[in-house]
């Protein structure tokens, strides 16, 4: 059985990504952090998938990516249309990111559970 690089990309982009946020401090309340965080969790369910782990867990994998991913999205509208109107969109921002924090670990948990 020969050995492919098309297996091993998506834990070699997920490892790229994790090097961003970290020694890059790319901060992950803004736009670029959020964005990187859920591309991280979407890099995940191909690793997720070669390892076996159940598609009910990549579901709440997606979610978290989804809630990174529009978390972002929102923080860079608010930054731009809504500026001087207070802290309560980064807190919603903050929400979003915990919220996808949340629903990753539920993936976690699941995927654990229910390994094939």
């Amino acid at each position: 059985m020969a050995v492919t690089w098309k297996g091993s990309m998506p834990i070699l982009a997920w490892f790229f990504v994790f090097a961003l946020l970290k020694w890059a401090k790319v901060e992950t309340t803004g736009f670029l952090g959020g964005f990187l965080i859920g591309v991280g969790w979407f890099l995940l369910i191909p690793v997720l998938s070669e390892a076996g782990v159940a598609k009910s867990a990549h579901q709440w994998i997606q979610k978290a990516g989804l809630w990174a991913i529009f978390s972002a999205a929102f923080g860079l509208v608010a930054l731009t249309l809504l500026k001087d109107s207070g802290a309560w969109h980064t807190w919603l921002v903050d929400f979003g990111l915990l919220a996808s924090g949340f629903f990753g670990f539920l993936g976690a948990l699941i995927g654990f559970f229910k390994w094939k």
